[in-house]
């Protein structure tokens, strides 16, 4: 099949815009506007809020090559005593936060956590350290 010519084209969409009435064109305005306004917003939607505008750093720890594997469990041991505290801080401030607002919690589940902290600072804790003694005043006396 041979494509049509140029000029036959242009006929053909000369014929086609002819026949179409005012409210067709009318129509077309929102029709064609709406669309090319989301595509707009999508597109000014992509360029904010994804790159940094500060380059991020990032710090990675070095050690010198010869320490030992007490240095390293010691080091291990700081870091999880350090993650469980903030665990329970956090916890804890939800259960502030949630006796403050009214809101109801399953206080079980609250306790078994509390119960696990202490299970952690005990078995995380040097001996003579202190550190499994230290609650956060719920124990009973």
């Amino acid at each position: 099949m041979i494509p049509p010519k140029p000029r036959t084209i242009w006929r053909d969409i000369r014929s086609f815009v002819s026949r179409r009435e005012r409210h067709n064109w009318l129509a077309l305005i929102p029709a064609m506007a709406i669309p090319c306004f989301i595509i707009w917003l999508f597109v000014l939607d992509g360029r904010t809020n994804i790159m940094p505008t500060e380059p991020v750093i990032i710090y990675a720890e070095s050690w010198s090559a010869d320490r030992t594997d007490e240095e390293i469990i010691e080091r291990q041991r700081e870091l999880a005593l350090d993650a469980n505290e903030q665990r329970a801080l956090r916890r804890q401030r939800f259960q502030e936060m949630a006796d403050r607002m009214g809101i109801d919690y399953d206080r079980e589940a609250a306790a078994e956590a509390d119960r696990i902290t202490e299970d952690n600072r005990e078995r995380l804790a040097r001996p003579g350290d202190g550190a499994a003694t230290v609650g956060n005043g719920d124990e009973d006396s």
